[in-house]
């Protein structure tokens, strides 16, 4: 590989300390030397870096990106936030563990993480930024389970906890839970603890998507402290958010109960994402028990008599006009692509000519066969600037995707090109933090809570993942209703020693790779 010379920049080397003058040199992919002044004329190609900050390649410590690189390589919407690596496999999905393996034509579901990143080689695919993948729970319980409202029996517990400590002997990086989602929402915590055992036992991370970010937000971070507590594992609070407009303002009490739990003893920590509005399926509206099943189960019930109590349990979101103008959908699952880019309370009054929107809502889900997503807007500017103030990673929540909107299709919440270039023009804005401080909780500090020690600081000997970016003029450009627009502010992008981003302009190297923890 080319001996690279990142020159003239100001290090912001991911420890927080003060920003300093130097060269940054790279060979074979590594960091081979950072010193002011270092001899140009060894080097085979040269990066400017002049009036610009140099910092390890930023960490997405909460993504969905598992298998975009099917649809596209470039990974557009993270490389130019100064992106290298993603936490994936979140919210309790991941492509594997399924024994049975592939469930239908050209899918990518596999026996194990091994499996996976076998498959990703020999079929010599590309993608442009690097994943560190978890093992998703809810995959984890369907495979063994099935989609089913039950508890899991003596010996699917043990099934799970195989194939689990399989994935992460393999290099997996932790599990991840998502407790609003089937079938993650029918696993009871002894369960979850039993499982977290065998993460505590590769001293890796469970990360979680709680059961409640709203209402109930005490006692899904109290069941989250008790899995940490009883298994002894590193335990994660997944986008932590308060996304009930009754519990807002609540920031600083949630954040005490995290501190309460440290101070016992449990170690807990979190990522946020720098947005007032949240994104899912509308299915997340729908009661717990008419989920059971599955997505055809629950289109089987409102097609049934007990559609009205489906109804019912959607009401309590969305009883009135305002409550309905907070949801604006921005995927039709290409069923229905009238409704993307308007709210539920536009389709319901102006397409299905109601004033229900309990019943629109329902409706929209039968159109689409439940494939229909939703960008939320349940959060607080305040909530969240209190979070986002306090020790925490960023995560996106989002996917790597292209920059090119025909291939994207319909409008996915901006954090996907957002989240952590909006961190930074928050950071600089509201003075949350010093840009050194902010280059440490998008790079080293994320990197140390899941276990990354080869990258993520700018040192000699470490994985040459470098952003070269503006501090003062990073910022997201995407919009709610015109998010498919790439961020502002990063001018070059060093992926495993290769050239990912020049001056601003992307360039045909596909560098990221799937991270073995086991493998360093």
């Amino acid at each position: 590989m080319d001996r690279l010379l990142i020159r003239g920049g100001t290090v912001l080397d991911g420890t927080g300390r003060p920003g300093f003058e130097a060269d940054v040199e790279v060979k074979d992919g590594v960091i081979t030397a950072v010193a002011p002044r270092l001899p140009a004329g060894a080097a085979d190609r040269v990066l400017d870096a002049r009036g610009l900050a140099v910092a390890p390649g930023f960490i997405d410590a909460h993504a969905h990106s598992d298998t975009m690189f099917l649809k596209d390589d470039s990974g557009a919407s993270k490389l130019f936030q100064g992106i290298t690596t993603e936490i994936s496999g979140n919210c309790g999905s991941s492509p594997f563990p399924y024994p049975e393996g592939e469930k239908e034509a050209g899918s990518w579901r596999c026996a194990s993480f091994g499996e996976f990143l076998d498959r990703f080689d020999r079929e010599k695919c590309r993608m442009a930024v690097n994943q560190a993948l978890l093992v998703g729970h809810g995959s984890l319980r369907e495979s063994v389970v099935g989609a089913d409202d039950r508890p899991a029996t003596e010996a699917e517990l043990e099934e799970m906890y195989r194939l689990l400590d399989e994935d992460l002997s393999q290099g997996a990086w932790g599990m991840s839970l998502g407790l609003e989602y089937a079938p993650g929402c029918f696993a009871d915590t002894r369960e979850l603890g039993f499982l977290a055992g065998a993460v505590k036992k590769h001293g890796d991370t469970v990360t979680c998507h709680m059961r409640s970010e709203g209402l109930h937000i005490g006692e899904a971070i109290d069941e989250l402290v008790s899995i940490g507590r009883e298994s002894g594992a590193h335990v994660h609070i997944s986008h932590l958010k308060l996304d009930n407009h009754s519990v807002h303002g609540k920031a600083r009490e949630v954040w005490e109960r995290v501190l309460s739990a440290r101070e016992c003893g449990v170690d807990i920590t979190a990522d946020v994402y720098p947005y007032t509005a949240s994104s899912t399926t509308l299915t997340i509206r729908c009661p717990r028990w008419s989920l059971d099943g599955g997505d055809e189960a629950l289109l089987d019930r409102l097609a049934g008599p007990r559609r009205r109590e489906i109804v019912e349990g959607i009401r309590a979101h969305y009883p009135t006009a305002a409550r309905a103008e907070t949801c604006l959908f921005s995927d039709d699952g290409g069923l229905w692509p009238e409704i993307v880019g308007k709210t539920l309370k536009e389709v319901a009054e102006t397409m299905l000519c109601t004033r229900d929107y309990a019943e629109a809502a329902a409706r929209v889900i039968e159109r689409t066969r439940a494939r229909v997503w939703c960008v939320f807007f349940v959060m607080s500017e305040a909530d969240m600037l209190y979070f986002l103030s306090r020790d925490v990673s960023v995560g996106s929540d989002g996917r790597a995707l292209p920059a090119d909107t025909e291939k994207v299709g319909g409008k996915p919440h901006p954090r996907s090109y957002g989240a952590v270039a909006e961190f930074f023009r928050l950071a600089r804005e509201k003075r949350l933090c010093t840009p050194e401080e902010a280059v440490k909780r998008v790079t080293l500090d994320t990197a140390t809570r899941f276990g990354v020690t080869d990258r993520g600081i700018i040192s000699v000997g470490k994985k040459a993942d470098i952003t070269v970016f503006d501090p003062g003029a990073i910022a997201p450009r995407a919009t709610y209703l015109d998010p498919v627009r790439t961020a502002a502010g990063v001018k070059q992008v060093v992926i495993n020693g290769g050239v990912a981003l020049e001056n601003g302009i992307q360039t045909e190297f596909r560098g990221g790779r799937f991270l073995r923890k086991n493998s360093r």
